[in-house]
Formats: structure tokens, C-alpha cells, sequence
């Protein structure tokens, strides 16, 4: 959902675009020239764990040297990361006769990549097309004679965008500034809500507390509750412990995989699965290892046994 009614033109940064005319603000979307890119198979759920993981698995595509910045997002099973130097990009776009200050959005030709299918036109001897579910650019005589291209128009323009910046100050239109801000004074006034419940609720505890000493006497000594305060913190612990162990078991149930039996309790876990082929049982070993749980494989060819400590 749109709420700042992004009208903005969008504009296909290539190494051979025209200059960018006028003083408005545009949005921006790179070609492959302009960005690195690789894809990985991992279990994460939340795009902020995959981009702070996008620099140690960028690294070795990257040129030293250079202040990247770096994006994430889903595409089916797995998860693309991106790499962009924001520099390269203005001076690139100075030498067009652009300024920062009339960039907002970033975007990336990858995320639409399936837009590319029917080529794009970038000059006589480049066009941008879709080769094996990447967005690529190649040399026009590499296609055959009856293939039509088509032009670049803001229905490329994706749902979400980075908001570009040259360094550390962020680029906002005054509109989103106010909108940003207006969400801010809201979270704002529902923390001073939050914060006056929990002070009743603080006062509506002690007056509880009061009363359970009164009627038991033994806990008024501050060693007797710091001895129970001590025995169910352990408690706590080891439970918690046992649910992100489970947590993690269930990351290698893979689609297909059946649980013959698991185990949890003492000091070890036993989990023994069914796997429906070799490739799945191979990559469920791979991530129980990574997990520096032992694995081996038992029974039937394809049912592996994993097994750690609690």
C-alpha cells in the first residue's frame, strides 16, 4: 500500500542513458551494471537477518575499497542479496546532468525480473532481458530477428524501494517527512499510554505482594525468595533452551521430510527422520551439521538420525 502516492517518473539507469532532464524528483531503478547480485538458499525469516548477513556473501564479488551499501528480498524459495555502491551511482548520474537531490527511491531491475521476458531496449547494440530468471544485460545481436523489444515506462516501478542516500542523511520529500514524523508522534503517545497502565498495574502488584507476605511470613526474608527467585530462573532456562532447540529441529523438516521419532530429554536429544529423496536427506545432514549436532544415517537409506545435547 502506497501511502505517500508515489507519482514520481521512474528512470532506468544504464551505462548508455541519455542525460536526465528537468529539476523534479525521479525515482531510480539499476541495471545489472550498476549492482552485484547473488542468490542463496537459507532458512531466515526476517529480511533484517538477511541483510546483515549480505556482506560476509557478497564479499568475494566485491571490489575492495568502496562504502556499499546493500539490499535483500525474497524471490520464491530464496533469498537475493544485492550489492550497490551509492558514489558510483552520482557520479554516474552527475555526468547525465542529475543531482542527489532530485533522486528518492532506488530500485533494482532484479526485483521485476520476470517484466524482462520481452527485452528492453537500452541502445542500438544492449538490450535488458530476462536469462535464466535474471535480469541481464546482453549484446541485441545475441537475439534473433523476430524477437520485438519493449520500452521502459514506470509500470517496471516495484512495491518497495530503497530510499537512496549519498551518505548519512536520508533523502526525504517533505510529504513523507511529515508523514514519517506524524508516525512517530503516534508510537510516541502510545508509549505514554503503555507507560501509565504499566504504573497502575505496577502499584495494583506491590499491593498483591503486601499481601501474600503478610499471609507468608517465611518469604518476608529476602534470602528465601532469592533462593526461589534463583531455582525457577533455572528453571526458566532450561526451558527456554529446550524450546530453541525444538525451534531449530523444525527448521529440518523439510517439505516431504517425516518424524519417526524424537527425544528430548536429560541432557540429550534424539530426533530420527524420514527423508522422501537423497537430495532432501543430503540437505537436511548439511544444516544438522552447521548446527554442530552429530548425524548419521540409519536403517533405510534414506531416514538419518541427529542427535546433541541439551
Amino acid at each position: 500500500m502506497n501511502f505517500t502516492g508515489n507519482n514520481r517518473p521512474l528512470v532506468l539507469v544504464h551505462q548508455a542513458m541519455s542525460s536526465v532532464r528537468g529539476s523534479e524528483a525521479f525515482d531510480i531503478m539499476l541495471s545489472p551494471q550498476f549492482y552485484t547480485m547473488k542468490r542463496e538458499d537459507l532458512s531466515l525469516k526476517y529480511r533484517y537477518q538477511a541483510k546483515k548477513l549480505a556482506p560476509s556473501i557478497l564479499e568475494d564479488l566485491l571490489p575492495p575499497g568502496r562504502a556499499y551499501r546493500y539490499y535483500a528480498f525474497r524471490e520464491d524459495d530464496m533469498w537475493v542479496f544485492i550489492a550497490y555502491d551509492p558514489q558510483e551511482i552520482i557520479q554516474f548520474l552527475a555526468s547525465r546532468g542529475a543531482t542527489v537531490e532530485s533522486i528518492s527511491k532506488l530500485y533494482f531491475a532484479q526485483q521485476v525480473a520476470d517484466k524482462f521476458m520481452t527485452p528492453v531496449l537500452l541502445d542500438k547494440d544492449e538490450v535488458l532481458s530476462n536469462i535464466q530468471h535474471t535480469a541481464t544485460v546482453t549484446p541485441r545481436m545475441l537475439l534473433s530477428e523476430r524477437v520485438q523489444c519493449q520500452g521502459f515506462s514506470d509500470a517496471f516501478k516495484p512495491s518497495e524501494g530503497v530510499t537512496f542516500s549519498a551518505g548519512s542523511n536520508s533523502i526525504f520529500e517533505s510529504r513523507e517527512a511529515w508523514i514519517i514524523s506524524s508516525i512517530f508522534i503516534l508510537f510516541g503517545l502510545m508509549f505514554a499510554a503503555e507507560g501509565v497502565r504499566y504504573r497502575q498495574a505496577t502499584v495494583a502488584m506491590q499491593e498483591k505482594v503486601a499481601v501474600l507476605l503478610k499471609e507468608y511470613p517465611a518469604l518476608q526474608s529476602q534470602y528465601a525468595r532469592d533462593n526461589i527467585e534463583t531455582k525457577y530462573q533455572r528453571i526458566d532456562q532450561e526451558e527456554r533452551h529446550k524450546r530453541e532447540i525444538l525451534k531449530d529441529l523444525s527448521r529440518l523438516v523439510f517439505p516431504g521430510v517425516e518424524v519417526e521419532t524424537l527425544s528430548l530429554g536429560g541432557k540429550q536429544f534424539l530426533l530420527v527422520l524420514q527423508c522422501p529423496d537423497e537430495k532432501t536427506l543430503q540437505r537436511v545432514e548439511s544444516q544438522a551439521k552447521s548446527k554442530g549436532y552429530t548425524v548419521r544415517r540409519t536403517g533405510s537409506k534414506k531416514q538419518i538420525t541427529i542427535e546433541g545435547k541439551i
